[in-house]
């Protein structure tokens, strides 16, 4: 009779610890199914162009987050600085735009090396030419809208993308129809 007694107990005490490892583990998931620091994605696109009658810079950081495997999504800013020496006639004129933007972003994985994207962006422009003879200056401020939207393969930690600009601004920094990133 106390051995069934205590056979009892052990089994009672056995299922008691069973919940509360149950419980725990529960809890820990609850903790882990939210923000998570390990889940968070830097990029950075840096260009850099030089030629006898163009020069271009461009940075453009990016943070995103990583949801589930199918899902990214962040904002980044971006800055862009180009020169064109244009010579017409016998003027030499140059042409000098900069660009600061911001953009939303989301990537979508539907298969393991397959890549879709969608960004939307704002960039105020100001630019001016200039004619070295003339002295002339005419100056450009505007605020451009693009929407890029790109498909690719994911390599690594990297994309290789096809991208294009829905908008199709006259002023995008972005070029027109189709182009690698």
């Amino acid at each position: 009779r106390n051995i069934h007694q205590l056979r009892n107990r052990e089994r009672v005490n056995a299922q008691n610890q069973l919940q509360q490892a149950n419980r725990q583990s529960s809890q820990s998931a609850t903790v882990t199914s939210g923000f998570d620091a390990r889940r968070m994605r830097y990029g950075i696109n840096f260009g850099l162009n030089f030629s006898n009658n163009y020069s271009l810079f461009r940075l453009a950081p990016q943070v995103g987050y990583q949801f589930n495997k199918y899902v990214m999504a962040g904002v980044g800013v971006s800055y862009y600085y180009s020169k064109n020496r244009i010579y017409h006639l016998d003027e030499r004129m140059s042409y000098i735009s900069n660009s600061l933007g911001a953009n939303a972003f989301a990537y979508l994985y539907p298969a393991s090396v397959l890549v879709l994207s969608a960004q939307p962006e704002a960039n105020y422009i100001w630019s001016h030419y200039k004619g070295n003879q003339s002295g002339q200056l005419d100056k450009n401020n505007v605020l451009v809208p693009s929407f890029i939207v790109g498909a690719g393969l994911k390599l690594g930690p990297a994309h290789a993308m096809l991208y294009y600009d829905l908008v199709q601004d006259v002023n995008s920094p972005y070029p027109s129809g189709i182009y690698y990133g």
